[in-house]
């Protein structure tokens, strides 16, 4: 078992070692902790090192320990899956969980190697009629998938780790135990979420004081349930999670919501280790995630676009309205080709009505030959209405994907680049927690996926972190949330790599956003006027240059930036320039992520 060799190479050794490597704001500098409680809106730094650097979409608390396992002799994989544990607790499990999955990229310095860790989903063994799981926000235990998360942090720690296993989970229970201030932004996801979050008399009680009430800005909010979890996962390993008694809970609570998983489910649940997608863009080699997942074939045939649009050699999207036109209708596809058409149509059927002879499966989309034939194809009359037939459906508000991405490089040249997420809305619609750990509901938007799947597979995702490389070392460590995941990854490879912005410039550069679909989309707030309408940020880009795009056809709507924000991707990456090795590091302007760097 992969779960039982990484305890027996690295876990054991270290127990006696583990109370040694503190990596919580216990030992960090006096005041330290103050300066990362709450960066909501403050500006993003370029972080610059010689050394380690760690990046991430959310938790700045979190990135500083992510940075503290660098300091005291971590990995990248050390740094990141810190992170995750710590970033997981400050956000009180209502966009990422324990129980959630994780995709992850890791480039090995001492060999020059890329590796891909599959910690997704398994579906249910005894799931045999999954497209009849209730969908529309209706709770129930069916839609509950077997998580991967702590078994591939396991797993990765067991082959790419330094320090203890156990060190990694020091700041996390730090942050459950002693707990945190409640911000603005949690006690408003907490007030959206309450009638999800009453279901269940445990649940509400994490989320609610002595008195009753519930937790609002500038409580002091603790998981202690959380912390007893992460003790005993620490001292026991990932097992404890998938065969010990929080497993037997987790079934518990599953069936008495309706659900059909059994510890079996678990028990035979196995991270999986593959290689990379590898592709090329620029004389760079590209390594992305490996099939079943689909977001890696969604970036490299998007990067191949990219060379046969020549975008490079328009100038700069934000200043030429052909490159701007050209971009937007590669990540127009990206999205037809990703996630949007599972409301919809299937991209087999749609491009083979609308542009026949295109190749649709996933080993053909990734050649050179294939990009150069899909590029003509999208300079015709039948690719219009190919734009227009992919948007005719009505979004799903029900099936948000929460999620967070942590990058790190470590002194030795060692990169990871991880997306982890409880792959639902916040906090699911079951409202099921068990002993301090939130459970997800993500079968319930993905019923056609299970059903492709099978019982007791792997289901395909399309996350996408990506790493970058040239002559054997890493050049770009990628990662992205948000409904706009893959065409901020690509617009932000693009910045990069294609025009030669730092990674700070690449991810504040205006956004196209992911199309909205036609009709109005309720959790959004935003009413698409045309379904082949492309939707850009409200004064992000000028106004004679969107008039322009226009008239070459290709309808541009803009959004309020509240309503924006339900449609963007969100970026982390660091750039490790080829000549000096310097890292520059940076995350997208929102949330309370934070970049930061080993002192040299």
């Amino acid at each position: 078992m992969l779960r039982l060799t990484a305890l027996l190479l690295c876990f054991v050794p270290s127990l006696a070692l583990a109370n040694e490597v503190d990596l919580s704001p216990r030992t960090w500098p006096e005041g330290e902790l103050q300066r990362f409680e709450n960066l909501f809106g403050a500006e993003k730094p370029l972080a610059e090192s010689k050394t380690g650097i760690v990046v991430s979409t959310t938790a700045a608390a979190a990135a500083r320990a992510g940075l503290e396992a660098l300091n005291r002799g971590g990995s990248a994989v050390d740094a990141v899956m810190t992170h995750a544990l710590a970033e997981i607790t400050l956000w009180a499990s209502c966009c990422v969980s324990h129980a959630g999955f994780m995709d992850l990229m890791v480039f090995e310095a001492a060999t020059g190697e890329v590796h891909h860790l599959n910690g997704g989903w398994n579906t249910v063994l005894g799931e045999d009629d999954p497209l009849s799981i209730p969908g529309d926000g209706v709770p129930s235990g069916r839609a509950s998938l077997v998580p991967g998360f702590m078994a591939g942090l396991e797993a990765a720690h067991g082959r790419f780790g330094k320090l203890p296993f156990a060190a990694l989970f020091g700041p996390a229970i730090y942050f459950a135990e002693e707990g945190f201030e409640v911000l603005p932004m949690l006690e408003g996801m907490i007030e959206m979420r309450k009638e999800v979050l009453s279901r269940r008399p445990g649940t509400k009680a994490v989320f609610t004081k002595e008195d009753g009430s519930w937790y609002v800005s500038g409580d002091h909010f603790s998981q202690p349930e959380l912390a007893r979890t992460l003790r005993r996962v620490a001292a026991e390993g990932a097992d404890y999670m998938y065969q010990g008694p929080w497993a037997e809970k987790l079934v518990a609570a599953v069936q008495s919501e309706g659900g059909k998983m059994t510890l079996e489910d678990l028990k035979r649940y196995e991270p999986i280790w593959r290689a990379p997608l590898r592709s090329t863009f620029r004389g760079y080699d590209v390594h992305a995630t490996a099939q079943p997942n689909l977001g890696g074939v969604n970036m490299v045939e998007a990067l191949n676009l990219v060379e046969q649009a020549d975008l490079g050699s328009l100038g700069h999207y934000t200043e030429s309205p052909e490159a701007l036109f050209r971009l937007t209708r590669i990540a127009r596809l990206m999205d037809i080709m990703g996630t949007s058409l599972t409301h919809h149509v299937t991209p087999t059927a749609l491009i083979e009505r609308h542009a026949p002879g295109i190749a649709t499966a996933p080993p053909q989309r990734t050649t050179k030959a294939a990009a150069k034939k899909l590029w003509q194809a999208m300079q015709t009359d039948g690719w219009d209405q190919l734009n227009i037939a992919a948007y005719e459906w009505q979004p799903d508000s029900s099936s948000g994907n929460h999620s967070d991405a942590v990058v790190a490089v470590d002194a030795e040249g060692n990169a990871a680049a991880l997306l982890h997420t409880i792959n639902t809305a916040l906090w699911g619609t079951t409202g099921i927690f068990v002993d301090g750990v939130a459970i997800a509901d993500s079968g319930k938007y993905q019923q056609t996926k299970i059903a492709r799947a099978g019982p007791g597979r792997r289901l395909p995702v399309e996350t996408n972190p990506v790493l970058i490389t040239k002559s054997g070392k890493p050049v770009l460590v990628s990662s992205s949330i948000g409904m706009g995941v893959h065409e901020q990854t690509f617009q932000a490879i693009v910045n990069v790599l294609e025009y030669g912005l730092d990674p700070k410039a690449a991810a504040e550069s205006p956004q196209v956003l992911r199309p909205m679909g036609g009709g109005v989309d309720r959790a959004m707030g935003a009413n698409a006027e045309n379904p082949a309408a492309q939707a850009v940020e409200e004064g992000a880009f000028d106004a004679d240059l969107l008039a322009k795009v226009r008239a070459m056809q290709q309808p541009m709507q803009e959004l309020s930036p509240e309503a924006a924000a339900g449609w963007r991707g969100y970026w982390v990456g660091i750039h490790v320039d080829p000549q000096t090795g310097i890292r520059r590091g940076a995350v997208s302007p929102y949330f309370d992520g934070w970049a930061l760097g080993q002192e040299n």
